[in-house]
Formats: structure tokens, C-alpha cells, sequence
């Protein structure tokens, strides 16, 4: 598995040990399929091909954190009387009539973990999700680091207005410093006193460490520098967006 900003690719090469797997594949009454699934994203999709080396490229938005990648040989046509020397001894003679769709070997799985960028509000989502509160009034915002994501909770007024603002460009950099910022600092003290850091169950906690150890964030670095530099500079982006708001009005 490779990744760009935009897409990942996962290349197969297959090799197999079996001469009538081999055959069928040569005749084209067999093809590989390469199954890609996220439980995070719900994306599941399975790519057919026939040669020993493929490559496919899948956009980058349909994957998060944990995918995985079965390879497989499935039936095009019919085949009558299948049997393959390698089965188990227990078969003997027996011979099965394989019908289209039907699998016929698999390969072993694998699990890739794909990073998301940290670079807006919205890539910021997949660690992190905004939610109205159930409390009633002027209330400050509140955040839950129990679950696999971050949960912010916003009162049902400040909600309300984070709908209207949030798809807007130019007031988007001033969101993000106001409402993922402080909460993203919380999540670095967090993870700063967790000791299990990588392995930990909470999928919010993996993706961030991560992420700290791509950009080589030291230990010892301050959660309010760390936090900065996950999220480009923030403070940075909102005072320009917010430069750009004066010259239009």
C-alpha cells in the first residue's frame, strides 16, 4: 500500500502453487478479485482482474484508519467435476460442480492503516465530531475523550449557528481555531499520560499518535505548539481568513 494526498494504491502480486488454480486463471474460467473494505468509512468494493500483478488506486476520502485487503479466485464460468490434487486427503475422489461466483482459493488478509490529514475542520472529523448538546442555556463547550472518536459538545444555540458557519470558507479557519484547537491540546495531555500510546483501544488515540510520530513532534514539545503544527498553524489561517472577511465587507 502507497498513498499521495489524494489517492491510495494497493499493488497484488499473486503466486500460485496450485496447477489447476493456475490453468482455470490461464483459460479465463477463473479471475482474481481484490476486496477492499473500511469499517470506518463503510467503503467496500471488489476489483476483478487476471493477471499475477495489479494496481489499483482508490480516492483518498473513501478510507480511514484501519482497511482491510482480501485477495481471492472466483469462478467465471462453470466448471464441472472440479478437483485440485492439493485438497485434503479426506476428499479422496470426490469432485464438485463449481458454479460462477463461487471462490475457490483465498489468499491471506492484510490490514493497512491509512492516515488522515490534518489539515481542515473536516479532516480533522475523523478523530473528531461535533455534536448539540442536551443540556439547555448558555453553556461552554464540552468535550468527551471516552469513545473512538473525540466528541465536542456544543449548546443547542452555538450549535445552531456552527451548522449555518461551518461550510463557509472563509470564516472555516476562525472555526477550527475556536472549537478544534483547545480540545486537540486536551487530547495531546491525554495521550502525553497514556502508556500504552499506539496500542490503545480508542481509534482516536491511534490515528492521533500516528500522526505525532510522522511529523517527529518531540515528547517534550508543549500540547499548545504540538496541536499547532497538526493543524498547519491555525491562528495563522484564522487571522487571514478573517483579513479577507474585512476586505469584503
Amino acid at each position: 500500500m502507497s498513498a499521495d494526498k489524494q489517492s491510495v494504491y494497493v499493488a497484488s502480486d499473486v503466486a500460485c502453487s496450485c496447477a489447476v488454480l493456475n490453468s482455470l486463471l490461464g483459460s479465463g474460467d477463473t479471475e482474481l478479485v481484490l476486496h477492499v473494505e473500511c469499517s470506518n468509512t463503510l467503503f467496500r468494493r471488489a476489483y476483478p482482474f487476471r493477471g499475477a500483478t495489479h494496481r489499483i488506486s482508490i480516492p483518498a476520502d473513501n478510507l480511514n484508519d484501519a482497511v482491510e485487503v482480501n485477495l481471492l479466485m472466483r469462478a467465471v464460468n462453470r466448471i464441472p467435476a472440479y478437483h485440485i490434487p492439493e485438497a485434503h486427503a479426506d476428499y479422496g475422489d470426490t469432485t464438485f460442480d463449481v458454479r460462477p461466483g463461487d471462490i475457490v482459493a483465498v489468499a491471506e488478509g492484510q490490514v493497512f492503516h491509512i492516515e488522515s490529514n490534518f489539515d481542515s475542520l473536516s479532516r480533522i472529523g475523523s478523530i473528531m465530531q461535533i455534536n448539540e448538546s442536551q443540556k439547555d442555556g448558555d453553556l461552554p463547550m464540552e468535550a468527551s475523550f471516552e469513545g473512538d472518536k473525540i466528541v465536542i459538545f456544543l449548546s443547542k444555540s452555538d450549535f445552531a449557528d456552527y451548522k449555518l458557519l461551518k461550510f463557509h470558507e472563509v470564516v472555516s479557519g476562525p472555526l477550527t481555531t475556536t472549537i478544534v484547537l483547545p480540545v486537540l491540546v486536551e487530547a495531546l495531555h491525554i495521550l502525553k499520560d497514556e502508556s500504552e500510546g499506539i496500542e490503545d483501544t480508542r481509534r482516536w488515540v491511534r490515528a492521533l499518535a500516528r500522526r505525532v510520530e510522522k511529523l517527529e513532534l518531540s515528547k517534550d514539545m508543549q500540547p499548545l505548539i504540538s496541536a499547532q503544527r497538526l493543524l498547519e498553524l491555525p491562528v495563522k489561517r484564522a487571522l487571514s481568513s478573517s483579513r479577507m472577511l474585512l476586505d469584503v465587507i
